[in-house]
């Protein structure tokens, strides 16, 4: 073959030269490797002419492509054919020449590098050396683009193993420790904290593991195992967080618990996972075994994991000794509770005596402790060994028993036992700039991890990450059963508020989810750490903390979500903190009740709303459960419950004068919410109080006394006493700042007043006061409320509804309007009639005509139904008079058994309801009628 162009191909070369714009035309057309020398001498090769991104108008970087690339690829077809090795050589040189210059002058162009990877997949293997393959890494670490090249390397890599000589498949390694070449880069959001990154993309990266790292395991053996660990080191030294690997992959297979996707450690973790798996299932010798008691003794956790998940799903393929060495005693730790979890809950039958026995035993040494006494703590310890036997316990009726023996104590099934950190499930809507794990890394510094948390400043834009986001996963660290902050409370008080609240909001969701930890040791904490916040002067003065700030939380969240855990520990409840800590929590929400202000009220406020959510209001909650918590610990003993009063009654004292010294009104609102419980506190104080704490009549403080009350829903004599001595009652009725719903609640007690003969039917009661104004709306209520009650079977009651009917009757006839819904409301009263005589019927009779003006005819029809068994002919004159204004039956049953009743009368009954009928005929009624004449025809 000559080496020498033509005069048409030299005329080309001449014109292209003199024109550039014509160079991609023909370097597209031409794929001889005549043409190499000749674009060579030209010096169209020049490293020099390698374009560089420019940045364009609207602020990005254009790629441009090197056209003569596009020649390189196809002629090095040509040359790949026919096996040309010196030529060959001329292309590697060329690309080493200007990958070289490229990096010398820190040149980048990742479209040339896509194009050279091509090239280099066509060169003879025979003329490339490791030392050219150095190339590969540059191109792979392009800043603009890594994907192209790392997709070309990583399947000529594959052919590589395909080709399986000795040179091919050390290429192969080389090129995958360049594919997943580690880098620790400065984090993005932490500053000086270390990231590490890989060489390749993480997209097409996972897809690469998830495809061929098994195959490569099978292929490369423990070659590639060793390579793989080794990145997972680095990964897991760069990262620092091979301790928190149980929270950043709870699980070593694939779970949906995993929350990381295609992170550097969590692609590197699956690579090493599936090349050892490959590995194991194919070589199943004695290498294989020494590999895994290597892994399953290091002194990485991650890896040990790894090791355990591996020798589960080789089971069979291990040798004794690897068995022996997973159920070792050090395993039975969280940290490798999922792997070690299922590796004996799939094999425990398949393990010889002395493994069961030694499982069992390191089952059954596993304890909670009091960290000062050292004392064993039992539910905890019980909770703990339930998890892990909760993997045995179907095996046989001992490791049943032991399991059950734990739940018993603990009076709780474990939800998730084989996971040590579980997550629950949801929808994240804000995003937070560290993860969970990533936090946890830092509480090796904690000054550093303080430091991150304050200092943090989102960017704001929309799914960025944010404050909100990142106080929510601190929220998560808190919650960790290792215990990290809440053990180590003391350094976290200098945190701005809304981390604060989250480790008193995570430590009530603790409380209530009633997880098994160390309560006695971690209630001193957490009320000893309350008190150094809230002592600390700053939290109240500094602008950061008295700056409101929405969905993060300011100080008053802060105080709120303590507060909230105080009422948690003062429950009923083995949870609750020791009576000792009492004395160190009043003095908190004392100092509380002096620092901070209470909201602002207003005639139409929603007090109570306003009470209880006010941080104020909160406070106030906290110190009256904390004192029922204390009288109540001290029930049987009178004088103890006494000076626990005195204790409490300066400040509520105080707290009654409130409204006058400081226009706060938390307390006369909450009080009255808690009557009931002040009355058991203190019976004289609270009677002695009652005028003082309602004050002027019509006033603010008024108001909201009457919104608490009427909250309680309990009729207490001496308020009703002084209602009645202040008339309140006529005043609270018209007052048009009070709703119809407090109103409602106050004629409720009108009437349990008449229940419980505190009032009587005259002139002087309440309900004749509620008759005598005539207003619809509240007489509708009374109706409603005496209904309400009918199923507590009170003989009272039925009288008391007997005694208003009349009334109410003629208040209806009174009324002209074409609808009367309080005459419908009224029908409902049917139920109380158990006969019907000349009094009951005119009764029904008077609201018949109205029982579905407001939406009860389908009741009323049910108990005509039922008084037409003993009383047809008069049901069917009251049900004619409801037939005066016509309305639909969806369910016909009340008809047809009132229907039966009649015809079953004879003659006259059967001319009735051939009457009511002809009524429903009339008003175009067919699906009765029909009814009539399928019963009829019987």
């Amino acid at each position: 073959m000559s080496n020498e162009l033509s005069p048409k191909q030299r005329s080309a070369l001449q014109r292209v030269l003199d024109d550039p714009y014509l160079q991609p035309w023909l370097f597209k057309k031409v794929d001889n490797l005549v043409w190499f020398d000749a674009f060579k001498d030209s010096g169209l090769f020049s490293p020099e002419l390698n374009p560089e991104p420019f940045k364009t108008a609207d602020n990005t970087f254009k790629i441009p492509s090197w056209p003569i690339t596009e020649y390189l690829v196809s002629s090095s077809l040509r040359l790949k054919e026919e096996h040309d090795v010196k030529i060959a050589q001329q292309y590697l040189k060329l690309l080493r020449e200007v990958t070289q210059y490229a990096a010398d002058n820190k040149q980048s162009n990742y479209r040339t590098w896509w194009q050279f990877s091509k090239v280099l997949r066509n060169l003879p293997l025979e003329v490339i050396t490791l030392e050219d393959l150095d190339c590969v890494s540059y191109w792979l670490n392009d800043k603009f683009d890594r994907y192209l090249v790392n997709k070309e390397i990583s399947e000529w890599m594959l052919e590589l193993i395909d080709i399986d000589t000795e040179k091919s498949v050390s290429f192969a390694i080389f090129l995958l420790d360049k594919l997943f070449e580690i880098k620790s880069v400065e984090g993005r959001y932490a500053d000086k904290k270390q990231e590490a990154e890989l060489g390749f993309d993480d997209y097409l990266a996972g897809e690469f593991v998830e495809e061929n790292a098994l195959a490569l395991g099978e292929k490369l053996g423990s070659t590639v195992v060793n390579l793989c660990e080794r990145k997972l080191k680095e990964v897991l030294d760069i990262n620092r967080n091979d301790k928190w690997s149980n929270i950043w992959r709870n699980a070593i297979p694939e779970h949906k618990q995993n929350s990381h996707q295609n992170d550097a450690d969590d692609i590197v973790l699956k690579l090493f996972r599936d090349t050892l798996l490959g590995y194991v299932k194919k070589e199943s010798d004695n290498n294989a075994n020494e590999k895994l008691i290597e892994l399953i003794n290091s002194d990485y956790q991650t890896i040990r994991r790894v090791g355990i998940y591996v020798a589960s799903e080789c089971f069979e393929q291990l040798e004794q000794q690897t068995k022996t060495l997973v159920i070792q005693p050090d395993n039975f730790n969280d940290k490798y509770r999922h792997e070690l979890w299922h590796f004996i809950n799939k094999n425990f039958s398949l393990l010889q005596g002395q493994q069961q026995k030694s499982v069992i035993e390191s089952i059954e040494s596993l304890n909670v402790t009091d960290e000062e006494t050292g004392a064993l703590l039992d539910k905890p310890t019980a909770y703990k060994q339930s998890n892990w036997f909760a993997a045995i316990k179907d095996e046989n009726e001992i490791t049943q028993a032991m399991y059950q023996a734990c739940v018993y104590i603990t009076g709780v099934e474990p939800d998730h036992p084989d996971f040590s950190c579980y997550m629950g499930g949801g929808v994240a809507v804000d995003v937070s700039p560290l993860s969970v794990s990533e936090l946890a890394v830092m509480l090796e510094d904690i000054d550093e991890l303080i430091n991150f948390l304050n200092e943090y400043k989102e960017v704001g834009h929309f799914n960025e990450p944010g404050i909100e986001g990142l106080a929510n996963t601190f929220e998560e660290l808190v919650l960790l059963e290792s215990g990290e902050v809440l053990n180590n409370l003391e350094a976290f008080i200098e945190l701005k508020p809304h981390y604060l609240h989250k480790i008193f909001s995570a430590y009530s969701k603790l409380w209530g989810d009633k997880a098994q930890r160390p309560w006695s040791d971690l209630w001193p904490k957490i009320i000893n750490f309350a008190s150094k916040v809230f002592n600390e002067e700053s939290f109240w003065t500094s602008a950061d903390n008295a700056k409101p700030a929405p969905f993060i939380g300011d100080k008053h969240w802060v105080i709120s979500s303590y507060c909230r855990l105080v009422e948690s520990g003062c429950e009923k409840d083995e949870h609750a903190f020791s009576l000792e800590l009492t004395s160190d929590v009043k003095k908190t929400l004392e100092l509380i009740l002096s620092r901070e202000s209470g909201e602002d009220f207003s005639d139409d406020s929603d007090a109570v709303s306003i009470a209880i959510n006010s941080s104020r209001g909160r406070c106030l909650e906290a110190y009256i459960k904390l004192s029922l918590y204390q009288c109540r610990n001290v029930e049987k003993d009178l004088e103890q419950h006494k000076q626990i009063w005195a204790d409490y009654q300066p400040t509520f004292d105080d707290e009654l004068n409130k409204p006058e010294t400081a226009g706060e009104y938390e307390f006369i609102t909450i009080q009255l919410m808690y009557v009931r419980n002040f009355l058991y506190l203190s019976k004289d104080w609270t009677v002695q109080n009652i005028d003082k704490i309602f004050g002027e009549k019509s006033s603010l403080q008024w108001r909201c006394a009457l919104q608490a009350y009427s909250y309680v829903g309990w009729l207490i004599p001496e308020i009703h006493t002084h209602f009645k001595e202040r008339e309140y009652y006529p005043t609270l009725l018209d007052d048009e700042a009070l709703s119809d719903e407090v109103k409602g609640r106050y004629i409720e007690y009108a009437c349990i007043a008449y229940l419980q003969k505190r009032d009587q039917l005259d002139d002087e009661s309440l309900l004749k006061l509620i008759l005598s104004r005539q207003k619809e709306n509240e007489l509708s209520k009374v109706v409603w409320f005496l209904w309400s009650i009918r199923d507590h079977n009170l003989e009272m009651t039925k009288n008391l509804v007997f005694s208003l009917w009349p009334d109410l009757v003629e208040l209806i006839n009174q009324q002209n309007s074409d609808k009367k819904p309080l005459a419908s409301k009224l029908a409902l009263w049917a139920e109380y009639i158990e006969e019907l005589n000349a009094d009951t019927k005119a009764w029904l009779m008077a609201v018949a005509p109205y029982i579905n003006d407001d939406h009860n005819g389908m009741s009323f029809m049910q108990e005509l139904a039922r008084l037409s068994e003993d009383y047809a002919f008069d049901v069917a004159d009251i049900w004619k008079e409801t037939l005066s204004k016509p309305f639909y039956m969806y369910e016909l049953e009340p008809i047809e058994t009132i229907f039966k009743n009649l015809l079953s009368l004879g003659q006259v009954g059967q001319a009735l309801a051939k009457e009511i009928t002809d009524i429903y005929i009339k008003n175009n009624d067919e699906a009765v009628v029909e009814l009539y004449q399928k019963i009829s025809r019987r």
